[in-house]
Order: structure tokens, then C-alpha cells, then sequence
């Protein structure tokens, strides 16, 4: 039986991918009109993605959130040879953060699932490398507060997923042993297989289907794959 249920939020909750695509493109746009549409959405694009992998230093604590955001613009003035702005990442910012928090939108299977673990008496948790100042943001804007039981970030923390650590930190702030807690993620490797090698039930929720190479690899680890998360409220009594 579960005693527990832990998500991970972006890109699972909430539509991040499109918020930070569309806020890097109007940031970029505001910064240096002159680049053209197609050089400020290729822009955006390369900011959510991320390729240097600054993020991923954020979550091992090599690098304070500021200092990753940081690097992420520079990295773009780089790549597209932008003109040198005074003040460069408090301009970025600005513009970005209301452009992010203003798209900022709710998977329309949020809401079901919250639903029935709630009425099963199954206390939730989310686990985020995000920043804590963001994800609480994040989640008065989508309808979500006051619905986690535990909500546990990267910087609060002082490390985050994949480390197994972080995962088992939450299930024991959510009071519940590690094989007794479902966790949900859309990431592969840094959700469902870090989650299941942290002694969590992992199961990956697999937003894409056109990502055929993530679905061999959880089958491989034998994870559970989701297309949605109404298909997680089965696996509260069976996972």
C-alpha cells in the first residue's frame, strides 16, 4: 500500500518547457530587437535547454541559483555574438520573470491525480531542483498552494536530484519509508531511475512519445511508463 506520494514540478505540474521558451524569447527581444525573431526564439530555445549545463551544476551546488542564471545569459551573448549590455542579467531578469510567470500553466491531468491521493488520505510531497523562491511562486500562480505536505527544493536541501539523498530526505519529511512512497517525474534518468535507485517506486511519466530511446531505457530498469498523470491514481493501491 502507498503511504506516500512524491512529484517532481516542472515539466510534470506545470508546462515549463513553453514558459521559459517564450519568457527567453521576449527577454532576448527586449535586450536586442535587432537580432530578429528567428535569432530571439533560437535564444529561448537554447536558454530552457540549456546545452552548456549550467542547471545541472545548480543542482550539485557547484553554483548558487543566481550564479546559474548568470552563466546562462552570458552563454547566450556568447553564442549569438549579442551587443554588451551594462547590467546585462538584471535587465534579463526584468524582463524574464514576468514574461516566465505570466505563461506559467497547469498539465490539465494535475488536478485528478491531487484529487483522488487526497481523498485517499495519501499525504503529497514535491520534490524540485528548482529554487525555493521560484517553485513557491510557481505554484500560487498554478492553484497548487497549500497542496503539498512537504515541498523540498535544490537550494534548501544544498543538493538535488539525482542524488539519492535528496529523494530520501523528502520521503522522510513526508514520513513515509522510501519503498512505501510513489514518486512521478517526466525526466528518465535524473527522475525515475535516480528515484527507483534511491529504493523509491518509481515511475516515469512520458510526456513526449516520440521519446522512444527514454521508454527502452525505463523498461530497461523496469519503470513504470505514464503517458499521463491519471494513470499514477491505479498504482496508489497496487504501486
Amino acid at each position: 500500500m502507498t503511504a506516500a506520494l512524491l512529484l517532481d514540478m516542472d515539466d510534470t505540474l506545470i508546462d515549463t518547457k513553453a514558459a521559459m521558451v517564450t519568457a527567453g524569447a521576449v527577454a532576448v527581444a527586449t535586450l536586442w530587437p535587432e537580432a530578429g525573431d528567428e535569432v530571439h526564439r533560437a535564444a529561448g530555445a537554447r536558454f530552457h535547454g540549456d546545452p552548456a549545463g549550467f542547471f545541472g551544476r545548480f543542482t550539485t551546488g557547484e553554483l548558487s541559483f543566481a550564479e546559474m542564471r548568470e552563466a546562462r545569459v552570458a552563454d547566450l551573448v556568447e553564442v549569438f555574438s549579442f551587443t554588451a549590455i551594462d547590467d546585462v542579467i538584471l535587465r534579463f531578469e526584468d524582463v524574464y520573470a514576468p514574461a516566465f510567470f505570466a505563461n506559467v500553466r497547469l498539465f490539465d491531468d494535475v488536478l485528478p491525480l491531487v484529487t483522488a491521493t487526497t481523498a485517499a488520505g495519501i499525504p503529497i510531497g514535491l520534490l524540485t531542483n528548482s529554487a525555493s523562491d521560484y517553485t513557491q511562486r510557481k505554484l500560487e500562480i498554478a492553484g497548487l498552494e497549500g497542496v503539498f505536505a512537504v515541498v523540498a527544493t535544490r537550494d534548501t536541501l544544498g543538493f538535488g536530484k539525482p542524488d539519492p539523498r535528496a529523494f530520501r530526505h523528502a520521503c522522510e519529511l513526508l514520513g513515509a519509508a522510501p519503498s512505501e512512497t510513489i514518486y512521478v517525474g517526466d525526466h528518465v534518468e535524473i527522475d525515475a531511475i535516480a528515484a527507483k535507485d534511491a529504493g523509491l517506486y518509481a515511475v516515469w511519466l512520458r510526456r513526449d512519445q516520440g521519446d522512444r530511446s527514454g521508454a527502452r531505457l525505463a523498461h530497461a530498469h523496469g519503470i513504470p511508463v505514464v503517458a499521463s498523470l491519471k494513470e499514477v491514481v491505479a498504482l496508489l493501491v497496487t504501486g
